[in-house]
């Protein structure tokens, strides 16, 4: 199939200005609005990148774009999409060569639009971006739009040091929140807390399955679900993301696995090596490779002068599971909730994804305190005003040596705003602690954590 016929089977409405590409996906994520802005009347002359890892819903995003351009009588020709990972190529592609290719019906008074998916597969994309996106800004307008997506983010991120400086914006998009979830899932225009009350089980789904989208229909087996999440997610993005890197592929698929069933674990780099019979280095850069897919995240311990000295020396970060649903998926138990460190493992993860949503969003720094080997706290937030810390239990409900260890933590680490997060059903205070039920928690996250909380 050559080029030119898989953009046109891309692009349908070219033909068909009434065909729409995400007619199955009508609900859309929070961050819809915000890439929106980048194809509007005054875009800033820069390009989007959206950075995340694979089925979270990239592609979709995308195809909801181009429909919502249609839906406001946007000439149909002058929206392009296209993957670059279509397995009808044969060899990469220039995204020169796919603007190349025009449909009849090109509208001057509206820019052209370039929606390119995976475009880290893409032949030389750097130039091709830095210099289109110039070439627009020089242009009298409507001049042109762009937004890619990436799923290997240093390969974005290598364009982007030298190329894409002051031409484009790294936007993250990970899995679903819990929130997201339940308003995708559930009915037109139903606020998220009515949702949990009204389908209870659509919470326990998420806390069993993460946040990918694809997998949200309580039609789908959980199994099943986790077995896809396995296979699409993991494998892909080793084999189609890292494959090219000329690492050991199957060592770092070891790896993943064990840091995805560790999650929330400190960072050894020495030991690691010796389990994967490799020297450090090697292991490092392994590391940063799985980073790189955003199947896993780091959070760093923060410096800060209620730290011991020696615990400052070598700050060992702690790596997490980028969704709480991979934890599930590569456990080796038939019920993996019912198991209780793979439970705790889970609820810290989901804990720590909406805590990156909120600091994002606040302007504040992420990380984990520690005073010293034995009194630490899961999660602390700063803002310029104020901090959060946040510690974190499956427990049903939080025993009284845990209250006090965690008051004692938070007071040394000089944290204004304290929180533990359970896996009870009730709110409650004990002291200057605010105990919070997780669902409550992952609904409301900025109530909790946020900069004006």
């Amino acid at each position: 199939m050559d080029l030119a016929s898989v953009i046109r089977d891309y692009n349908r409405w070219w033909l068909n200005p009434n065909h729409r590409g995400a007619l199955r996906f009508p609900r859309r994520r929070d961050a819809f609005g915000h890439l929106l802005e980048y194809l509007g009347e005054n875009p800033a002359g820069r390009a989007a990148a959206l950075l995340g890892p694979r089925q979270v819903g990239k592609t979709t995003m995308l195809l909801q774009l181009a429909d919502e351009l249609l839906d406001r009588g946007w000439p149909a020709g002058n929206i392009t999409f296209f993957d670059f990972t279509d397995e009808r190529l044969v060899s990469p592609f220039s995204p020169r060569e796919v603007v190349s290719v025009s449909p009849v019906g090109l509208s001057a008074e509206f820019p052209r639009v370039y929606l390119f998916d995976e475009i880290q597969n893409a032949r030389d994309w750097q130039r091709w971006l830095k210099g289109a996106v110039d070439e627009s800004r020089r242009s009298a307008p409507p001049g042109s739009r762009f937004i890619v997506t990436g799923s290997a983010a240093a390969s974005l991120r290598r364009g982007g040091v030298e190329s894409g400086q002051g031409r484009w914006d790294e936007i993250p998009m990970e899995g679903l929140t819990l929130a997201e979830f339940l308003r995708i899932g559930g009915l037109p225009e139903e606020e998220a807390a009515r949702i949990s009350i009204r389908d209870p089980r659509a919470y326990a789904r998420y806390l069993e399955i993460g946040g990918f989208p694809e997998h949200l229909s309580p039609l789908i087996p959980v199994r099943e679900a986790r077995q896809r999440i396995r296979e699409d997610v993991a494998d892909r993005a080793i084999l189609r993301d890292l494959l090219q890197t000329g690492l050991d592929i199957d060592r770092l698929r070891r790896l993943l696995v064990y840091l995805i069933n560790g999650s929330g674990s400190a960072w050894n780099q020495a030991k690691r090596a010796q389990d994967l019979e490799a020297n450090r280095k090697s292991v490092g850069e392994w590391l940063s490779a799985l980073e790189e897919t955003r199947l896993i995240a780091r959070l760093d311990r923060e410096r800060h002068a209620g730290s011991k000295a020696r615990a400052q020396l070598r700050p060992q970060p702690k790596i997490y599971a980028s969704d709480h649903g991979l934890i599930t998926a590569f456990s080796s138990y038939p019920e993996p909730l019912e198991v209780p460190g793979v439970r705790a493992r889970v609820f810290e993860a989901a804990v720590f994804r909406h805590l990156r949503e909120v600091a994002r969003s606040g302007g504040g720094t992420l990380g984990f305190g520690r005073v010293d080997e034995d009194l630490e706290i899961d999660f602390i937030v700063r803002y310029a005003r104020h901090s959060v810390g946040v510690e974190v239990t499956s427990a049903t409900d939080a025993k009284s040596r845990k209250l006090t260890r965690a008051a004692q933590a938070m007071n040394d680490l000089g944290i204004d705003r304290r929180v533990l997060v359970h896996g009870g059903l009730v709110s409650d205070l004990s002291g200057e602690i605010k105990l919070v039920p997780l669902h409550e928690f992952l609904l409301d996250p900025e109530r909790y954590a946020g900069a004006e909380s």
